[in-house]
């Protein structure tokens, strides 16, 4: 996925107030999951992720302020693929010659 940037939060709304961080790296997130809480001159809202993965890095923190595009969450994809087989037993060994 990678960086998960602060949407367009509203008409005329250019910048918010991170007040909750609600991920930590390392932390898996699915889409529309919330990642940060922030407050503007007009309401506090979440802000969700916009794909499913893990959580890499946090930009931010409660407190800082934020304008509309910055960087707020890095995430990864999960691999998509298959688990690998088990390996194959080992072959039994053979009888002791008598």
């Amino acid at each position: 996925m990678g960086v998960m940037t602060l949407p367009e939060l509203g008409e005329s709304i250019e910048s918010a107030d991170v007040t909750r961080v609600l991920v930590r790296p390392g932390e898996r997130v699915v889409e529309g999951q919330g990642v940060i809480e922030v407050e503007s001159e007009k309401a506090t809202l979440e802000v969700p992720a916009a794909a499913a993965g893990v959580v890499a890095m946090v930009h931010v923190k409660p407190g800082d302020h934020i304008r509309v595009g910055a960087p707020v969450v890095t995430v990864e994809a999960v691999g998509t693929a298959a688990p690998s087989p088990a390996p194959a037993a080992a072959a039994p060994a053979p009888p002791p010659a008598a």
